[in-house]
């Protein structure tokens, strides 16, 4: 684990908190909707306030005002009614707004059946002629009234004084309407109690006078004095239920209309000790507000926060300073996690483990503790730093093998490279030795001791180096493995790595050296017009099965082949000295190419006394698909057979392995 790793992720990680932490703290318009999308999921899935059978919601509805005589008459059968219900449907068929008159006979029939308490979710700010009914049945049952009144502008909008009289302290039986939603517009919380000094975003006064909402007003009627809240703060609360469900509305003109009174209110036992709220329902009065569950009609916005009260079900939300902190710990978590996990399936692992195990913490705590955990800043820190951790050690991973690629291609072969970078698995299975068929090619320059003593020192450099390029790309093109550099000499493999079958291996590896001859010639040309010495070279190629894997000492390792295969064809490379040709292949080779290349035999030989005798090959040309351009001998040892002699002249002792080549005598 690099200090620089572990600098680069945590100072992310800090960069995320700082960028949360201030949005946190300044709270833009963009991410409080997010926030705020999560909260409200949770509300959704959450658990909900059992619905008080008590509360009841009659709205003030389509159906109510689109009432008519022909529906009193015919409909209902209550033609010619004299009784205080036949006035009241009489009076709603003349169209909203209704003579105040109605809502007088609507609370004195609801007090009589036994309601504890009447709401009007209704403001009556202008006077009219017909208020006197009306005020009179507030008067009556001013312990089982409330009606609405409305902030606007700073403003309290009052019900008219004939049928309130204004007072301070308010009336008792009035109570504000107002829900003040969040700064996405939703509502998700009710204030029971508030001062003019808040509405208009004042200085707080310990003697201002504290209003009472609707729900307040009730609950203390209603006898629920200590489940209303005593601060003036405002209470996010739990939801009983989608709009519509939790309070189905209830048309209000069916009260008046004896078949349904009877019917479905039981003659009026129904509302027996109930809370009874009379509202508008349905866009044609604009009353709706939006919620977490959708539009709620604010009668029955009014009753959900009635019955949150009620049941003491009010949602507690942390302090920003924890939500600061839970960011912080995310971050760290997610540091922690970058650092101590390699995986990537890990990671994702992690990341969805922690994820889940946080919004079910989070819905725990909203079902059970009441307790709103603000998870969605601190989830989006933990997964950005996770993020940039996989991509950071992702990219920091492909740097590095690239670099490590370029460094090792200028040493090793690049299938050395490609096996050790891309695929290490492999290349490991292979360092402890491993026994394979392969195709070895060894070349060597011919006195070379005599082309350095005419050479500066700068030239003999310049030459080598482009030699070695030339023949290294010749055995690369041909999908061979460059072994290693002996002084002047190269040797190179195919199939210690990957093979594509022996006689496959085998073609490739003539082929090589092929092109090697025919790389060697252009070379000569240029450098004679340079001035340069020219260079002979001899090849020899031998197939066998040999040791491959990782040499050396704990100090150095050399991926290598070692295996009398390996011998032998440096042997072969020798006599190419004695035969004067520029390339040699064993038997071996000659049975696996015999189809692809036209090959002279150049007799039969004995590598040392420790072989049997073999013969040996040279090749002259590809034959069939294989044909190319023919090789160009210009060298006029070249031309012709040469006989081979039965034992040449003694060869280094033998070794077990390539890498330690003893010193020859050069041809001078």
């Amino acid at each position: 684990m690099s200090a620089r790793r572990i600098s680069i992720i945590s100072s992310f990680a800090l960069v995320v908190f700082a960028a949360a932490g201030y949005l946190e703290l300044s709270r833009p318009l963009a991410y409080v909707r997010l926030n705020n999308l999560y909260r409200d999921a949770i509300n959704r899935s959450g658990r909900t306030t059992a619905a008080n059978a008590d509360l009841v919601f009659l709205a003030i509805d389509a159906a109510s005002v689109s009432l008519d005589q022909t529906d009193i008459e015919l409909g209902y059968g209550l033609s010619g009614d004299e009784s205080d219900s036949g006035r009241a449907l009489r009076l709603m068929s003349k169209g909203f707004p209704w003579s105040r008159e109605v809502y007088a006979l609507v609370l004195e029939k609801l007090v009589q059946a036994g309601a504890r308490v009447v709401i009007f979710d209704l403001n009556f700010p202008t006077a009219t002629d017909n208020d006197a009914t009306f005020r009179s049945a507030l008067d009556r049952y001013a312990d089982h009234v409330i009606i609405g009144s409305n902030f606007v502008d700073g403003s309290l909008v009052r019900p008219c004084e004939t049928l309130v009289p204004q007072s301070t302290p308010a009336d008792a039986r009035i109570g504000f309407t107002n829900f003040w939603a969040d700064e996405d517009d939703v509502v998700r919380r009710a204030q029971f109690r508030v001062t003019f000094e808040q509405v208009r975003n004042l200085k707080f006064k310990s003697d201002s006078e504290q209003f009472l909402s609707v729900a307040a007003g009730a609950l203390r009627k209603a006898a629920f004095v200590r489940n209303v809240p005593s601060d003036l703060d405002s209470h996010v609360f739990r939801f009983t239920a989608p709009p519509r469900n939790g309070f189905p509305p209830r048309s209000l003109f069916e009260i008046f209309v004896p078949t349904f009174w009877h019917q479905n209110y039981q003659s009026g036992e129904f509302f027996k000790d109930k809370i009874v709220i009379v509202g508008a329902e349905g866009n044609w009065q604009h009353d709706e507000h939006p919620t977490p569950f959708g539009n709620m009609p604010g009668a029955e916005l009014h009753l959900n926060a009635i019955n949150a009260a009620i049941h003491h079900e009010f949602i507690r939300e942390l302090p920003p300073i924890a939500n600061l902190v839970g960011i912080g710990f995310a971050a760290l978590v997610a540091v922690m996690a970058t650092l101590l996990f390699g995986s990537l399936w890990v990671r994702l692992i992690s990341i969805a483990v922690i994820g889940g195990t946080t919004v079910l913490t989070s819905l725990f705590c909203f079902n059970w503790a009441a307790i709103y955990l603000p998870i969605v800043a601190p989830l989006n820190v933990f997964g950005i730093a996770m993020l940039f951790g996989l991509i950071c050690d992702f990219a920091t991973e492909r740097i590095e093998r690239l670099r490590v690629r370029r460094v090792l291609e200028r040493y090793v072969s690049r299938d050395v490279v490609h096996e050790l970078v891309d695929h290490p698995d492999v290349y490991r299975d292979s360092l402890g030795g491993v026994t394979k068929p392969v195709s070895i090619l060894f070349s060597d320059i011919r006195a070379y001791s005599a082309v350095t003593a005419r050479s500066s020192p700068e030239t003999l450099v310049a030459q080598l180096n482009e030699y070695f390029s030339a023949m290294v790309e010749c055995v690369f093109e041909n999908g061979g493995t460059l072994d290693k550099f002996i002084g002047d000499a190269l040797m190179a493999s195919w199939g210690s790595l990957e093979s594509r079958g022996a006689r496959q291996d085998a073609i490739a590896s003539v082929r090589a050296a092929l092109a090697m001859q025919e790389k060697i010639h252009s070379l000569n040309k240029t450098w004679n017009q340079r001035g340069w010495p020219e260079l002979r070279v001899g090849m020899a190629i031998n197939h066998g099965e040999v040791v491959v894997g990782n040499i050396g000492s704990p100090q150095r390792m050399e991926f290598t082949l070692i295996g009398d295969a390996v011998n032998v064809s440096w042997k072969l490379q020798e006599m190419t000295k004695a035969t004067g040709t520029e390339l040699i292949v064993s038997e071996s080779i000659a049975t696996l190419i015999a189809d692809h290349f036209e090959l002279r035999s150049l007799g039969v030989a004995t590598v040392d006394d420790s072989h049997q005798s073999c013969e040996i090959f040279t090749v002259k040309s590809p034959t069939g698909a294989d044909a190319t351009k023919e090789q160009t001998r210009n060298e006029s040892w070249h031309a012709g057979a040469w006989p081979v002699p039965k034992n040449f002249p003694p060869s280094p002792p033998a070794r077990e392995t390539a890498d330690v080549i003893p010193a020859r005598s050069r041809e001078e």
